[in-house]
């Protein structure tokens, strides 16, 4: 099949889901418990929620999808998984696949991306853009930040001009040897000198990783530091994608067959032949679309953020939905 007559289907990508309790999660961007049951309440009247594997399976064509199939798909690990999400899901009877990031699941690291964000939660971004330019003047070798301005002030569909200026530049803009140890004084100076009880806290565990398991739910690899592949050389991402796989030895899954997620979504050439050569059998990108399912694409598939579906179980379907009916 091609073009259109292939099936098609909608993944939804989820991070962080929190209780109105507080604690370290209410610094990260996220969704609400309340507001979940409601958007998987909208789910469920208006798709059918499949396995992740399905998706494998209509691609050689040993399986047919139902109408509207969709995805849940969780990424990075995060406590309220196993806390919040994986009780609603189970009692609903619906399946997801979870992807946790190997070192922080199982070496106890913060990711980056959440300290930057628990960073931007603890000051103010005007404070932030200075100290951020402060350590860019202090290296003679770097631009000055007007080049930087010139390149990254720019406001995504999520934040404002400033705010993606600061996580840019923490995330990848800056030279390793630049952002490492900025990125890490400001966690250090502004959220918790304690990075594995902020782990602890943030993240799920093996065991609770084997009950989802053991549950049934699919369990899938999303690097091991969370790095972005395409910013590394072949072998440096061989090495991301093998220490990525420790994740399926905490559940006893084999190193093939597998399901990965790009960090960030991202990938070249170099990331696709390498999850190809270990027999890594579907891959998710953030590149937001629905899914055309086609075998030649299965280590490339788009999804939809949350925030592109309701938090209203009784709202009439938006666009994303009805183009989901499309044939």
């Amino acid at each position: 099949m091609t073009g259109r007559d292939r099936p098609l289907a909608t993944i939804v990508m989820y991070h962080v889901v929190r209780s109105r309790a507080g604690g370290l999660a209410a610094r990260l961007k996220g969704l609400d418990e309340s507001a979940f049951r409601e958007q998987l309440s909208y789910v469920r009247a208006h798709y059918t929620p499949v396995g992740l594997f399905d998706l494998v399976a209509a691609a050689d064509g040993s399986h047919a999808l139902p109408p509207r199939p969709i995805v849940l798909s969780f990424d990075d690990g995060y406590a309220g998984h196993y806390d919040i999400v994986f009780p609603i899901l189970a009692d609903a009877g619906v399946p997801a696949v979870f992807f946790p990031v190997a070192s922080a699941l199982i070496d106890r690291s913060v990711l980056d991306v959440n300290k930057i964000q628990c960073i931007l939660s603890a000051a103010s971004v005007e404070a932030l853009v200075q100290r951020v330019e402060a350590a860019i003047d202090g290296e003679p070798h770097l631009p000055p930040p007007a080049e930087y301005r010139a390149q990254w002030w720019k406001g995504s569909r999520w934040d404002p001009a400033e705010v993606v200026y600061v996580k840019r530049l923490l995330q990848h803009a800056l030279p390793h040897s630049v952002r490492r140890p900025l990125v890490d004084e400001l966690f250090r100076t502004l959220v918790s000198s304690d990075e594995q009880g902020v782990a602890a806290e943030l993240y799920m565990d093996a065991g609770q990783l084997n009950e989802l398991h053991r549950a049934g739910m699919t369990i899938g690899a999303h690097g091991d530091r969370h790095l972005r592949l395409p910013a590394l050389s072949r072998d440096e991402q061989a090495l991301e994608i093998d220490g990525a796989l420790r994740v399926l030895d905490v559940v006893g899954l084999p190193r093939r067959g597998f399901a990965y997620c790009y960090a960030n979504g991202e990938h070249n050439v170099d990331s696709i032949e390498l999850l190809r050569a270990r027999e890594c059998r579907i891959a998710l990108t953030t590149r937001p679309d629905l899914a055309r399912i086609a075998l030649k694409e299965l280590l490339t598939l788009p999804r939809i953020d949350t925030n592109d579906l309701p938090v209203r179980g009784d709202v009439e379907p938006n666009e994303w939905t009805r183009r989901a009916s499309d044939p």
